[in-house]
């Protein structure tokens, strides 16, 4: 994750916008041009592309982005094993609880997702946040192109 203000971020800041074609390449207009919604195909490719370049080049340095998620699991999970700590499993519960909630509310017409642009963020975020509980308790499988499975 970026930290506001580090080097880091003007460096993300300046390749999105010139990918984007923007002509101020600040933090606010980024985040503006990508919430807008009026993303234009040519715009989604060269995001694509610079995606694509950025993952080469850190295969280039020798950043291994897998083994780094691989490590940051596996450290969760040593630091759960190490505490024995509830919090997690309390978490994990409700969140998952919230997540069904949300899912069943649309299922049933409860809840009209495109009344609301927010609440479709709202799932795509929900959504991940289970994918990424179910892979610290149960594990995740991972495959990149050209794995032989």
């Amino acid at each position: 994750m970026l930290v506001p203000g580090s080097p880091l971020i003007g460096a993300a800041v300046e390749a999105v916008g010139d990918a984007l074609g923007l002509s101020e390449k600040t933090e606010q207009s980024v985040k503006d041009a990508l919430s807008s919604g009026r993303l234009t195909p040519e715009g989604m490719e060269s995001l694509k592309k610079l995606d694509n370049n950025f993952r080469i080049r850190l295969e280039e340095i020798g950043v291994k982005v897998e083994e780094l998620a691989v490590k940051d699991r596996e450290g969760a999970r040593a630091m759960q094993i190490a505490t024995q700590s509830i919090v997690p499993h309390i978490l994990a519960v409700l969140f998952v609880s919230f997540y069904l909630g949300i899912v069943s509310m649309l299922l049933t017409g409860q809840m009209k997702l495109w009344e609301n642009s927010t609440l479709t963020m709202l799932l795509g975020g929900v959504t991940s946040g289970v994918a990424m509980i179910l892979g610290f308790y149960f594990g995740a499988t991972h495959s990149q192109p050209g794995d032989k499975k």
